[in-house]
């Protein structure tokens, strides 16, 4: 359980940080930020603990935990109010690199008890 909650905060610190600094999604209040974030880091680290008990492939489990964080992302710009995309590569590229960093932070996170840590 402690690693899962580490993952949860981890991962919802970070999609903060990286929404705040960042013009590809625009939040229009600090209170929907820090929502849908905390949303993004409960969702993300739970499919992440999900596909670790389930799955052994490594590489299944990265790719479905990529495809899930953007499902993820897209259902919080989707469904909360002031959550603004600004559609173009750029922001294709970014949230592409913002899933495979969640789904790495995730990976390490949730995979200290495998390592012998």
């Amino acid at each position: 359980m402690y690693n899962l909650l580490t993952a949860f905060v981890t991962t919802g610190v970070l999609v903060f940080i990286v929404i705040y600094n960042t013009p590809f999604i625009t939040v229009v209040t600090l209170g929907g930020t820090v929502l849908g974030s905390a949303v993004v880091g409960l969702c993300a680290s739970l499919l992440s603990f999900m596909l670790r008990r389930m799955l052994k492939s490594r590489l299944v489990r990265w790719t479905l935990g990529i495809v899930g964080c953007s499902a993820v992302i897209a259902g919080v710009v989707g469904g909360l109010p002031g959550w603004q995309l600004q559609y173009s590569v750029g922001a294709a590229v970014f949230l592409l690199a913002l899933c495979i960093a969640v789904t790495l932070v995730n990976e390490f996170c949730l995979g200290e008890k495998e390592r012998g840590l």
